[in-house]
């Protein structure tokens, strides 16, 4: 299967779900992306196809927050911030969702004793 098919697959799927509401597509983005609602939590879920960069920085965040349980609530809590300062929208100008949660992964490994591990020295 192509990945506008795959995508259009899962446009259905979740158009037809009660799980997910406000079900809705942009396939002329820049990387194609069908968004819904969660109707249980509330969260916003994009889904794409394809985007490898997005899958890669997902898989080091979650790796990330094993080694350190405080990192997620605290990037809850910068990006509720920054949805209060309108600075979250991407499409708007703003900064783009994944990049929030690296400036606190950064805070937390540049700190005088790094909480999370550093990579390539202090900065």
């Amino acid at each position: 299967m192509t990945q506008p098919d795959v995508l259009i697959q899962v446009l259905e799927i979740l158009k037809n779900s009660v799980e997910f509401a406000e079900v809705e597509s942009d396939f002329h983005a820049k990387v194609p992306v069908v968004f819904c609602r969660d109707v249980a939590s509330g969260l916003m879920c994009k889904v794409s196809a394809g985007n490898d960069v997005a899958y890669l920085t997902t898989n080091h965040l979650a790796a990330l927050a094993r080694l350190e349980p405080r990192l997620v609530p605290l990037v809850l809590a910068f990006r509720h911030w920054a949805n209060l300062c309108h600075i979250d929208c991407q499409a708007e100008g703003g900064i783009p969702s994944y990049s929030l949660s690296l400036m606190v992964i950064f805070f937390l490994q540049q700190r005088a004793k790094p909480i999370l591990p550093v990579y390539l020295g202090n900065w």
